[in-house]
């Protein structure tokens, strides 16, 4: 979950005619919480701060797939969030892992330690919509989380 919104940002600040998109930081991002949601999904409550020194952006259709040796240990999905202009701010986010088809409920607990988590992959896709109301959606797959985990 740390790393899928830096995914998303630096995913986005490759788009072409959008001055100092690129320049976007997710400075901090910290676990506020996680709670089961039945016996198929996990909340977790994120603060995430950016460094924003460019036009607003609204991420929507936020969703993920975790991945570990190639198997799908969950679906990730974030609700919809804008990214103020022009700001330093901390986001207060939620967002689901729901079991993946082929994991166990024990399979997506193992996350928590950081050893197993370094090796799982991430896919990302979301729609950044701009101000204007100009959408294009973007994909990311397999960003490897021990890199992005360790840049932060």
């Amino acid at each position: 979950m740390i790393v899928f919104l830096s995914v998303l940002v630096l995913s986005f600040s490759g788009c072409k005619g959008i001055r100092k998109v690129k320049d976007i930081k997710v400075t901090s991002v910290k676990i506020e919480a996680i709670s089961p949601q039945g016996l198929t999904a996990l909340g977790v409550y994120l603060a995430v701060s950016i460094d924003n020194p460019a036009l607003q952006i609204g991420l929507e259709d936020i969703e993920g797939a975790l991945k570990h040796s190639g198997k799908v240990l969950g679906r990730v999905t974030v609700d919809p969030f804008i990214i103020q202009a022009r700001s330093a701010e901390t986001y207060h986010l939620r967002a689901v892992v729901k079991i993946g088809e082929d994991a166990t409920l024990r399979d997506l607990l193992m996350l928590t330690d950081m050893a197993q988590l370094y090796e799982c992959t991430l896919d990302v896709s979301a729609k950044p919509r701009l101000k204007s109301g100009l959408a294009a959606p973007i994909t990311v797959k397999d960003i490897p989380l021990k890199k992005l985990l360790e840049s932060n």
